[in-house]
């Protein structure tokens, strides 16, 4: 993954660990503008952001489902670190 979209992938977990489904909608839509190989990253970023809006937490599945969706172990610290 291009050092860019790491960044904004990583803003975008953290957003989702502060209940701000506004911002990890923009992060992981920049992410996913700078490389295209993380669809399911995203997909589960939206998933999380449409539980955030109904639910106004995310469930711990949702949780699970992110830090299988993540490629580094840099990454999976970030969701662990994120969790709420």
């Amino acid at each position: 993954m291009e050092a860019k979209a790491r960044a904004f992938a990583e803003e975008a977990i953290r957003a989702v660990g502060r209940h701000d489904a506004p911002a990890a909608r923009t992060f992981i839509s920049m992410a996913f503008e700078a490389d295209h190989r993380l669809g399911s990253l995203a997909d589960t970023i939206a998933l999380a952001c449409a539980e955030i809006d109904s639910e106004g937490a995310v469930s711990t599945a949702t949780w699970n489902t992110l830090a299988d969706a993540v490629d580094s172990a840099d990454l999976v610290a970030v969701v662990e670190g994120s969790r709420s």
